[in-house]
């Protein structure tokens, strides 16, 4: 099952369910300080001197807590606030920090000199820039690099959409409370975030809302059933990957060698024809049939199970008439990279097909900017399954893919998969795994997840020069575990 990721106003309602059931918001609040304070002392064993920096709501509340318990563990602690303290239960936790001891100062940009620093100065609900003595603040930490402990949300990170609103603390370590917050793991937010921890608090069950607005995918949810003694490639499906102009044949081979990979019975590929001797050549495996004229496409499509199209299709007249010729094709579509932009030139709806944009490419679906759609991730991919129906994925950190009911997110991959080649990969899994098990939310779920995990594993020996093809030797031990 996945784990539930929450909007801020349904963590805020989780909160006003546990105090209409008795629940005493400084205990509460005493027990996220506790929490987060343990944990701290966890990622940082060796740490003698905090400095713990609180805003004037209730999320600096929960810094006075850690404050006030690491000067009772013997800790050096010094506290710097934005302003005094806003709320009743704020105000109740520095008073306690005060009387046991602690340095409580107004920040007037002091030099930061601790082991840690922790960020307790802005709580999820922020949608403005930040601007002022904490925007000073944050900036004053960050290039302080010093390592940086978070509690609940990086100030300055907007926890339902992910965005930075002006400035935003570079985490090395989140502690984020109640229930995952979308903004922490898409878009920038996932950036920012560093380590991600969940701590329930100890909430009930039943506070809980029936439905997330989105579920985080996790890596035990990669499994597929075992094969048949008795089985044959056609009981596995056939892959038509189509695509490929002159000088792009690569993106077209990377895509059918990973359908290969990813247990695709059969895989053809459908391409320029100065291509075919190439990619021959590179995997024999795969059978390729060079593309002059749409008609020769015709008895391809009868075959296939699943048609991927758009890797290296290009922009000019070949690439157009391919993308026409299989419009009506009833089998399931995967559409990638040129053939999005085929599709804007003229949008449709089609429920059995999965489109996989970036934010370039889904601003140009959506008729937006780039920034538009990075700043409204969810809103925007729900926008993209209302239009053109079917599956979606929008690419990124913290990947969401999702159908007219589902939104799910996930979380793995890293930084070294910025590169050539790993959409068209991607491409491939998912087309390989539609073959075998149809085209599904979870069926292309678990081709991000398989994609990610692979390359988090290649990623091992390095981020810097990683290849969308080195993903293909870990891609099997997973999809067979």
């Amino acid at each position: 099952m996945d784990t539930p990721i929450y909007s801020t106003a349904q963590i805020r309602h989780i909160e006003e369910q546990a105090f209409a059931s008795g629940v005493v918001s400084k205990a509460l609040m005493a027990l996220a300080g506790a929490t987060a304070f343990t944990e701290l002392t966890q990622k940082w064993p060796q740490a003698q001197h905090l400095i713990v920096c609180c805003g004037s709501g209730n999320n600096g509340g929960d810094g006075y807590v850690i404050a006030r318990l690491a000067q009772q563990a013997g800790h050096q602690v010094e506290v710097f606030y934005s302003s005094s303290p806003k709320t009743p239960d704020a105000q109740f936790m520095m008073q306690q920090a005060q009387q046991a001891g602690v340095i409580t100062q107004l920040w007037a940009g002091q030099t930061l000199v601790a082991d840690v620093l922790v960020d307790a100065l802005l709580g999820i609900g922020l949608n403005a820039p930040v601007t002022g003595i904490i925007a000073e603040m944050i900036t004053a930490m960050n290039g302080s690099l010093l390592p940086i402990f978070a509690v609940d949300v990086p100030s300055g990170i907007d926890a339902d959409t992910g965005a930075v609103c002006g400035v935003a603390i570079q985490a090395h370590c989140t502690v984020c409370f109640i229930g995952y917050k979308l903004g922490l793991l898409t878009g920038e937010g996932a950036s920012h975030v560093g380590q991600l921890v969940l701590k329930d608090l100890q909430m009930a069950r039943e506070f809980y809302p029936e439905t997330a607005i989105a579920g985080l995918l996790n890596h035990a949810q990669l499994h597929f059933p075992r094969r048949d003694r008795n089985c044959h490639k056609g009981d596995f499906g056939h892959v038509l990957v189509i695509g490929g102009d002159e000088g792009m044949g690569g993106a077209v081979m990377m895509a059918a060698e990973a359908a290969l990979r990813s247990g695709a019975g059969r895989v053809t590929v459908a391409t320029h024809p100065n291509h075919v001797v190439a990619l021959l050549a590179r995997c024999p495996e795969v059978m390729v049939q060079g593309i002059q004229h749409p008609s020769q496409l015709e008895p391809l499509l009868t075959s296939a199970t699943v048609i991927v199209i758009g890797m290296g299709l290009g922009r000019q007249a070949w690439g157009q008439r391919l993308w026409l010729a299989v419009q009506d094709c009833p089998q399931p579509m995967l559409v990638d990279a040129d053939g999005l932009y085929w599709l804007a030139q003229q949008p449709n709806h089609r429920t059995n097909r999965v489109l996989t944009p970036h934010a370039g490419e889904a601003a140009r679906l959506l008729a937006t900017d780039n920034l538009s759609i990075q700043r409204h991730r969810l809103a925007s991919i729900q926008q993209l399954v209302a239009l053109y129906g079917g599956v979606v994925l929008l690419k990124g950190a913290g990947s969401l893919i999702a159908d007219e009911q589902t939104v799910n997110l996930c979380p793995y991959g890293n930084a070294g998969m910025a590169t050539a080649g790993m959409g068209d990969t991607l491409a491939g899994i998912m087309g390989g795994l539609i073959a075998q098990f149809g085209l599904s939310l979870n069926t292309v779920s678990k081709a991000v997840l398989a994609h990610a995990l692979a390359g988090d594993k290649a990623a091992e020996a390095g981020e810097r020069g990683l290849l969308a093809t080195d993903l293909l030797q870990p891609l099997r031990g997973l999809l067979n575990k």
